[in-house]
């Protein structure tokens, strides 16, 4: 057994899922795959694999999320914009 597997989850396996949790959208994808890849080439220990794909599925989410919110808020202030020109 070599010492990879020995190890636990690594720092970048912790750090995508909590910067998923947080909702930092592209951190957490370009964190998750960088663990992914180095687990795959058996680099990394295996361990933080699902901690990886939970932070590569929340930053999906919530980039996913901001594109929604970006979307609303620009229909909206067109809206407002719309309405105040209107009144004048």
């Amino acid at each position: 057994m070599n010492d990879v597997q020995k190890q636990g989850a690594s720092g970048l396996s912790i750090a995508a899922l909590v910067t998923g949790i947080l909702g930092l959208a592209i951190i957490p994808i370009i964190l998750a795959a960088i663990e992914l890849n180095k687990i795959k080439k058996g680099l990394s220990s295996p361990a933080g694999k699902g901690m990886s794909i939970a932070g590569l599925i929340l930053g999906i989410l919530a980039l996913i999320g901001w594109i929604i919110y970006a979307i609303v808020a620009s229909v909206l202030l067109a809206g407002f914009a719309n309405a105040m020109s209107s009144i004048s």
